[in-house]
């Protein structure tokens, strides 16, 4: 597996068997996997990745690859960027050689509706002229994680919490195999954004809600947890603390998203208080979207 990473680095295209063979594997660790594992801290979270490869990359410059830190992913791999394929297969391999300190949660784009439609599918079937190794890795994507926390009191999730959802106990009682339904629990907590308001208002993504801070204080008060943490939205800064209690927190790891916005990027690292402030947030900006960057990778070790 280590092999196929550093050819991944390479940009090397992985045949189609060795691609199956990836998702095989993957797949036996990820179907064995509650919907919200707990994790302890310490803990890096990293935000939307779309595609791009480089800073993904770059990303694991910042504290270290997973060998000896946790990480956990809040989805949206996929899509936008121009190396999909290659940011996926590489993060599918992290968590085969270090299963306990790589977590994936699903995002929006890790469904086949979404990514035929925002580049991952054109992508691959542009490197290999079919589009089997798409259905492929969508039959992984089905496995991933709904959510994940941290020491049992900071949920991670993708996009938010659902008005059909009170308890944490019906997040580990949804079945995620199955398709995900429109208006359905779970397409709530991936495409659900932080509002100014009160309560929950449909979504002018056309699914999911916008919930305000009135809601979240109950169900972090009912669930015992201090704060969500999430992705899903650009925030133009790196990272956003959302409402008064700053109990609700964008981690952006997309810099320069889609090659023309200009935002820079950041990592959160989660200590051992569970305290998050400002100093926890690592910046980050874009890289150098060359071959040449990744083979001048100096101590990038697996």
């Amino acid at each position: 597996m280590k092999k196929f990473a550093s050819r991944l680095l390479n940009l090397e295209l992985l045949s189609e068997a060795e691609v199956q063979s990836i998702c095989n594997k993957v797949s036996e660790i990820l179907i064995c996997e509650p919907n919200i594992p707990n994790k302890r801290a310490p803990v890096i979270v990293c935000g939307d990745i779309h595609g791009q490869f480089f800073d993904l990359v770059s990303l694991f410059r910042i504290d270290g690859i997973p060998s000896k830190k946790r990480y956990v992913f809040l989805g949206d791999y996929v899509d936008r960027g121009k190396n999909s394929l290659e940011c996926i297969l590489f993060l599918f391999l992290l968590k085969i050689l270090y299963p306990e300190n790589v977590t994936l949660i699903r995002g929006n784009h890790e469904q086949s509706t979404i990514n035929k439609v925002y580049g991952f599918y054109e992508e691959i079937a542009e490197k290999y002229g079919s589009p089997k190794i798409w259905r492929m890795i969508n039959e992984v994507f089905n496995l991933l994680c709904v959510g994940c926390l941290i020491d049992g009191r900071i949920l991670c999730v993708h996009g938010g919490i659902s008005p059909k959802i009170m308890s944490l106990n019906q997040i580990r009682r949804l079945d995620r195999l199955l398709p995900i339904g429109e208006g359905s629990e779970f397409a709530d907590i991936l495409w659900g954004d932080p509002y100014d308001g009160k309560g929950f208002q449909p979504s002018p993504r056309g699914s999911g809600y916008l919930y305000g801070e009135d809601v979240v204080m109950r169900f972090l008060e009912l669930n015992g947890l201090a704060s969500i943490v999430r992705s899903h939205q650009l925030v133009i800064e790196g990272y956003k603390f959302h409402f008064p209690e700053r109990n609700v927190i964008t981690v952006w790891s997309a810099p320069n998203y889609m090659g023309k916005c200009g935002n820079p990027a950041s990592i959160l690292r989660i200590n051992e208080t569970l305290d998050i402030s400002d100093k926890d947030f690592c910046i980050f900006k874009s890289t150098p979207q060359k071959k040449e960057f990744l083979e001048k990778l100096e101590g990038f070790d697996l």
